[in-house]
């Protein structure tokens, strides 16, 4: 049983590192792309438009990533309800 909750330890660990690493990932993007708060300009314009589909794709991955994440964590939550039952 316990090295059941240790290996359920160590999984969850890995999904709490991948979440860290897509919210550090999407925080360098963010500081990169939207370093002022208006865009001010007729060519800032033009160019944060320019660059709509890197910023529309790089969110859909980054959700798509955090709902791949959230089911492996909903997933070992189970598992960890199921020993603490069989545990009972």
């Amino acid at each position: 049983m316990n090295w059941e909750i240790k290996d359920l330890m160590c999984d969850i660990e890995v999904v709490k590192e991948k979440i860290n690493d897509v919210a550090i990932k999407h925080g360098w993007f963010v500081e990169d792309k939207f370093v002022k708060n208006e865009l001010e300009t007729k060519q800032e314009h033009i160019n944060f438009s320019a660059s709509y589909l890197e910023h529309r794709i790089q969110n859909e991955h980054t959700v798509e990533l955090l709902q791949v994440y959230l089911k492996e964590f909903g997933e070992l939550i189970q598992k960890f309800h199921e020993i603490e039952k069989a545990s009972s």
